[in-house]
């Protein structure tokens, strides 16, 4: 079956996107665990790919998990050096590029911290946005969870960066939801059992809702994502060439 014949296939395929000259397909191998070698190939095979996809984040999660315990990590991923948020921004994106959106929101959400705690409010809130989009409304108390965590830390975001009437209108949302406001501080965010489902809630800044009202938007996500990496690339060279 080609892209083209998937339910929801997206526009432009992937096979346009791995085509471009500029996708980082040895930075992808290594950070999925595929042989280098049969790269090209493999990076075609969907079934395959979400399959690496789906074992390479949660080898992220363990290593992030011992990062942030303070015990050192044997994880190859965890040996990288743009672990955690270089690397769990990569795995967003493929998870995004092959349509594994049941993946992106733990990642996501533990890169916005991320980008939170160092300061960079507006990366923060655009992954924030991507939790938001992958998260249906009310069918997974672990995802509500995760998804109520994100609005908690758009709170602390908006409360920064200077948008304090968007943030209390938040917050009361999350208050009316019986919603921790630190819950997005939780490692592994869990709803107390008076807490109530999430609900679908409006994005604030970054990638704009999804227009199909089903799945991500290609476009969006993949220039954003192409922005990220460009910026990305030209911080390591200057770090190069400075050093």
């Amino acid at each position: 079956m080609t892209d083209e014949q998937l339910p929801g296939a997206l526009t432009p395929t992937r096979s346009a996107a791995l085509s471009r000259p500029d996708f980082p397909v040895a930075r992808v191998a290594r950070r999925l665990g595929l042989d280098p070698a049969g790269a090209e190939v493999a990076l075609r095979n969907d079934e395959a790919m979400r399959a690496a996809i789906a074992r390479a984040v949660e080898e992220f999660l363990a290593a992030d998990d011992e990062r942030r315990s303070g015990r050192a990590s044997t994880s190859a991923l965890a040996q990288d050096p743009d672990f955690p948020t270089g690397v769990g921004m990569a795995l967003v994106g493929a998870a995004v590029l092959w349509e594994a959106r049941e993946l992106v929101p733990r990642v996501a959400l533990r890169v916005a911290t991320d980008h939170y705690e160092d300061g960079a409010d507006e990366l923060a809130a655009s992954y924030v946005a991507l939790v938001l989009e992958c998260v249906e409304p009310g069918e997974d108390r672990d995802d509500d969870a995760l998804a109520w965590a994100a609005q908690s830390l758009l709170v602390a975001v908006l409360q920064r960066s200077g948008e304090p009437a968007r943030a209390a209108e938040i917050a009361a949302d999350l208050a009316a939801h019986a919603i921790p406001l630190d819950l997005w501080r939780d490692e592994d965010p869990t709803l107390p059992d008076d807490s109530l489902a999430w609900h679908g809630g409006a994005f604030v800044g970054g990638i704009p809702p999804r227009r199909d009202e089903r799945s991500l938007s290609y476009e969006d996500v993949h220039d954003y994502m192409g922005r990220l990496l460009a910026d990305m690339r030209r911080e390591r060279e200057a770090e190069e060439d400075g050093a």
